[in-house]
């Protein structure tokens, strides 16, 4: 019988508080999903059941965390990256369940099953860095599955997968749930289609934990999930980036088929469409950082007849992986290397300290950047680029790891730099809540396609 414990539990980070005498038992053969801010400490705390923590990193400094289990802890860490090893999907199961000491007879029983369970039979030979985030992250709780673990720890498993295959996921949840008693500990800010599992709900806040009432519960867990309305853009609108029969492989795979159409000036455009259908692709080609057939022009200008340098200062790109964004140790750091590149006039110092403090992101200047959490990483990555004031920025998942009330700070914080100096946005997400009133225009890709969506989507 698994038994998780929180006895009196306070933990720091380098002096910097991020729980304080937490006391909860998370029951046995349960579903639980774990809400609350960016930052509050919620990946933390699956850390410390799963034993990395304080093991690599801070330090408890008063109570204990008691984990007894006959069986397998496995842990989705919120960036897939940090789990692989070898190349493939199939590689990295067979490597795992090596490690696991499964015998050699059940192994190519428990790959298939595992492929199965992730819905990413299709990718098992591919190479790990060639898919897609959302695909990415469906192997590596693939490959958690693949351990069998008793205890199973899912850190946002689903900040970048598509609406199909969160449904397709939260159903094998339950099925393993229900026929194996696996314990599942949930961290998420989307709450939707968590009411088939019927979880038990905890709330971070404020360094505490708590569970929410049966009625709290039935609210927090409302299908709230809004849709993008916008209309088609009209023909006489100002351009920026244009594409002439643009297309897209990715080795001997047909991405896109010429496709010609344009991106307009100072409008914010989502970008949206299936996993691994080549929404990241597209954006690195504007970028200049993939191959691709056709045209693509900045400001009528063929985009391969500008220098680096000069068409880098106009145009910039916001990785899905924080992580791929920093280029120093501290966030102090980062922000002094903005404030001497960029030149955004909106962010004067004042609007800066303004900006870090309604992020919770004020006095953190010493702090590493990657003790922070990966919504805290979301918003220092937005603030650092908006800093820098290119004409052009692609957002690739920026929403990714932010609550609500993060997300609405951050929306108004591009809003009101724009009003200063207007930007041309493309922004890729999965997560359409409260973009409505943000977005100017959809354009969406799929079946190699690329077209501009009007009315509901």
């Amino acid at each position: 019988m698994e038994k998780i414990l929180f006895n009196n539990l306070s933990f720091a980070f380098d002096k910097q508080p991020i729980l304080e005498n937490i006391n909860a038992e998370f029951k046995s053969g349960k579903i639980h999903l774990l809400t609350g801010i960016s930052g509050s400490g919620k990946s933390t705390l699956l850390k410390l059941i799963a034993g990395l923590l304080p093991k690599h990193g801070g330090k408890i400094t008063t109570g204990t965390v008691s984990i007894s289990t006959n069986g397998r802890i496995g842990m989705l860490f919120q960036d897939p990256l940090m789990q692989f090893a070898l190349d493939t999907p199939r590689h990295e199961l067979e490597f795992t369940l090596e490690n696991c000491q499964v015998p050699s007879a059940e192994i190519d029983s428990r790959v298939k099953n595992a492929l199965q369970f992730g819905k990413v039979e299709a990718l098992a030979n591919q190479l790990i860095s060639t898919l897609s985030g959302g695909q990415q992250q469906r192997v590596a709780l693939s490959v958690v599955m693949a351990m069998q673990p008793s205890i199973l720890l899912l850190d946002e498993p689903f900040a970048n997968v598509d609406e199909e295959n969160r449904q397709l996921i939260l159903a094998q949840l339950l099925k393993i749930n229900q026929e194996n008693h696996t314990t599942i500990i949930i961290t998420d800010h989307d709450l939707h289609g968590y009411q088939k599992l019927n979880p038990l709900v905890w709330q971070l806040k404020n360094r505490q934990i708590s569970t929410l009432s049966a009625s709290q519960r039935c609210k927090v867990l409302q299908d709230n999930r809004s849709s993008i309305k916008t209309s088609l853009p009209p023909a006489t609108s100002l351009s920026i980036i244009n594409f002439t029969k643009l297309s897209l492989k990715q080795g001997d795979k047909t991405l896109l088929t010429p496709a010609s159409l344009a991106l307009l000036k100072n409008k914010a455009t989502l970008l949206t469409g299936p996993n691994g259908i080549g929404k990241s692709t597209l954006l690195k080609a504007i970028a200049k950082l993939v191959k691709y057939q056709g045209t693509i022009t900045y400001n009528n200008q063929n985009i391969q007849k500008i220098s680096p340098r000069k068409y880098y200062q106009q145009l910039g790109l916001i990785f899905q992986h924080a992580n791929d964004q920093f280029l120093n140790v501290t966030v102090g750091e980062e922000l002094n290397l903005s404030r001497k590149n960029g030149h955004n006039p909106y962010f004067t110092s004042r609007q800066i300290q303004q900006a870090l403090a309604e992020l919770d992101l004020a006095g953190r200047e010493e702090q590493v950047i990657y003790s922070l959490s990966g919504g805290q990483k979301k918003k220092l990555q937005i603030l650092l680029m908006l800093m820098m004031g290119q004409e052009v920025l692609l957002f690739d998942e920026p929403f990714t790891g932010l609550d609500q009330d993060s997300l609405k700070t951050v929306l108004k914080l591009i809003t009101a730099s724009r009003k200063i100096y207007p930007q041309t946005l493309l922004i890729i997400s999965h997560q359409l809540n409260g973009l409505d009133e943000f977005i100017d225009y959809h354009l969406e890709m799929n079946h190699q396609q690329l077209k501009y969506c009007g009315g509901n989507s």
